[in-house]
């Protein structure tokens, strides 16, 4: 009985000196599990337009994908293959949503939702919208004082899609295309921009976080994206934004982070090969 007595004694003192310890697992396991809610932005611009191929300043304007362009979101989403999106957001323009919809259909993402909205559309460009983009050049350049479009662009470096912006947005202020379009409908700003391409990001991120995390599409357009990443990386560096190109960004601490290489074409390229092979 003493033997029993005893050993039952050690059993519930040693559960008195664990029980501290036994209770702190429970909230390292719970923090634990929400660092699986991660969630990563697959930033995307879309495929090859007519407007690209004619050299036409697009901006709110409806143009559709070309052949190439078609073929362009196809080899994305082969490149994309093996991923799952548990969402897809894009600008209200064809452009964007095609490009979506074929960048998902081949990367074995057929029946993931699409959301449209225009808050990542291109920048509008108002009265210019449509026009030569060499014929605007000089127009822009001389904004600036500067000789031509190809001094302009050398001269301003990281900062020329956001000083481009603004160009068209002074100009169409100033009417100097001689338009009666109402103010609301004018070029934006580089401000204005970067102000709704962010909100809607920050947005799509925490939307996707409460719902357990997970990888999001998200098709824009060049100008857009250019603009709106400038405000965000120091390693952005102002090129060019090729069509279909990617940019990962990670949601961390209330704050999108970009993940890897701004612009990359990693996905078309793989997919690219994959397509051929097929």
């Amino acid at each position: 009985m003493k033997i029993k007595k005893l050993t039952a004694m050690c059993a519930t003192l040693a559960g008195l000196l664990l029980g501290s310890s036994a209770m702190a697992v429970v909230p390292a396991t719970t923090s634990a599990a929400t660092n699986n809610d991660q969630v990563t932005i697959y930033l995307t611009r879309h495929g090859e337009t007519t407007g690209n191929v004619m050299q036409r300043v697009q901006g709110s304007s409806d143009f559709p994908l070309t052949k190439n362009g078609i073929t362009v979101a196809n080899d994305l989403g082969y490149g994309l293959k093996g991923i799952k999106f548990k969402h897809a957001y894009t600008g209200d323009l064809t452009r964007q949503e095609v490009t979506a919809k074929q960048a998902l259909k081949y990367s074995a993402n057929p029946n993931t939702k699409i959301t449209t909205t225009p808050m990542l559309r291109e920048g509008g460009y108002g009265s210019f919208e449509g026009d030569s983009i060499e014929a605007d050049n000089q127009k822009i350049a001389n904004v600036y004082g500067y000789q031509d479009g190809k001094q302009f662009q050398q001269a301003t470096g990281k900062d020329y899609w956001n000083k481009l912006q603004d160009a068209y947005h002074k100009l169409d202020m100033d009417n100097s295309q001689n338009t009666k379009l109402a103010k609301s409908d004018r070029a934006e700003s580089s401000a204005q921009v970067q102000k709704r391409m962010s909100s809607e990001l920050l947005h799509i991120a925490k939307t996707t976080q409460k719902q357990g995390g997970g990888n999001v599409l998200v098709v824009s357009s060049g100008m857009s994206i250019n603009e709106y990443l400038s405000t965000i990386s120091k390693k952005y560096d102002g090129k060019p934004m090729q069509n279909a190109a990617v940019t990962k960004l990670v949601y961390k601490n209330g704050k999108l982070h970009v993940d890897g290489q701004i612009g990359s074409l990693h996905y078309v390229n793989k997919g690219k090969k994959l397509a051929a092979n097929k």
